[in-house]
């Protein structure tokens, strides 16, 4: 739930138009005469990435996944749910049609539309990228219409703050991973083993995921207490140990979710988690 910084593709009609620029605060000289360069003119299309925000933009993204309804740009000092991690050129020709909600499944905008958020864009962006359990996600952001009709064929990555929807950033996303808010950025389990949500690890949770899934085999009995959940739980000793990077502390299990029995029956689903041997809730992180 990757930048790779500002992308500069210029085309042609751009690197002419500078060089155009350039020669018109020149001069040139015809058998002793000096005479003024010409104009240049820049006309519609000379620059893709028309208006593209920089890197670092901030927004206020109220829903993910609509890409055709660009988000207001805001002050990063302001409440703000996103932040430009990513831009690239599309490649679209000057004749292309503004895309449609049908167009963005049917590969129209090509593969920079598909390839400029990565799965690893906001461990990237957020500044440590052996995090994966991250409060954060990404969503693809495209011109307005008047930007497009004035030659924009940009699509940006913006990352937001939020598990499954755009939520206020606590501040700055870019780099928080290495500063005092770090933990906003982790998720963690409120509810209990049977039944959870996904919160920011400063808020109260029973649990911390340690980024696996114990082994069940097909037909395994319900667990009905952190007994005979213990024995399923030993899988998940090696992802707890990397997950924090050593041994795990004391006053801490390791533990399992297991959905309800008739789910359990289903299919048994075991997330690998950290619990306080005491069944306290908790905030803060468990990593180091």
């Amino acid at each position: 739930m990757g930048h790779d910084g500002p992308v500069t593709r210029l085309r042609t009609g751009t690197l002419l138009a500078g060089l155009v620029l350039v020669l018109a605060g020149c001069t040139s000289t015809v058998e002793g005469t000096a005479s003024p360069g010409a104009a240049a003119v820049v006309t519609p299309g000379d620059d893709p990435l028309f208006e593209a925000p920089a890197i670092g933009t901030c927004h206020d993204l109220e829903v993910a996944y609509l890409p055709l309804e660009p988000p207001a740009v805001v002050d990063c000092d302001e409440d703000h749910t996103s932040e430009t991690a990513v831009v690239v050129d599309t490649g679209l020709p000057l004749d292309a049609a503004y895309p449609t909600v049908d167009d963005l499944d049917d590969d129209y905008l090509g593969a920079a539309y598909d390839d400029v958020c990565r799965y690893d864009t906001p461990q990237e962006y957020l500044g440590d990228e052996s995090l994966y359990q991250l409060y954060a996600s990404y969503a693809q952001v495209l011109p307005t219409q008047e930007q497009w009709a004035a030659g924009a064929r940009w699509v940006a990555c913006d990352v937001y703050y939020g598990y499954s929807s755009p939520e206020v950033a606590p501040g700055r996303m870019a780099g928080a991973l290495a500063g005092p808010d770090r933990d906003a950025y982790l998720y963690c389990l409120s509810g209990d083993v049977v039944s959870q949500e996904t919160v920011p690890c400063t808020e109260p949770h029973f649990a911390e995921p340690s980024g696996g899934t114990a082994d069940v085999a097909e037909g395994s009995p319900y667990p009905t207490d952190q007994a005979a959940r213990a024995v399923y739980a030993q899988s998940c000793q090696s992802s707890a140990v990397q997950y924090l990077g050593g041994p795990v502390p004391a006053g801490v299990l390791v533990d399992i979710t297991t959905d309800d029995q008739e789910g359990w029956e289903g299919y048994p689903y075991a997330e690998c988690i950290l619990v306080p041997a005491d069944g306290s809730e908790t905030t803060g992180s468990l990593l180091p």
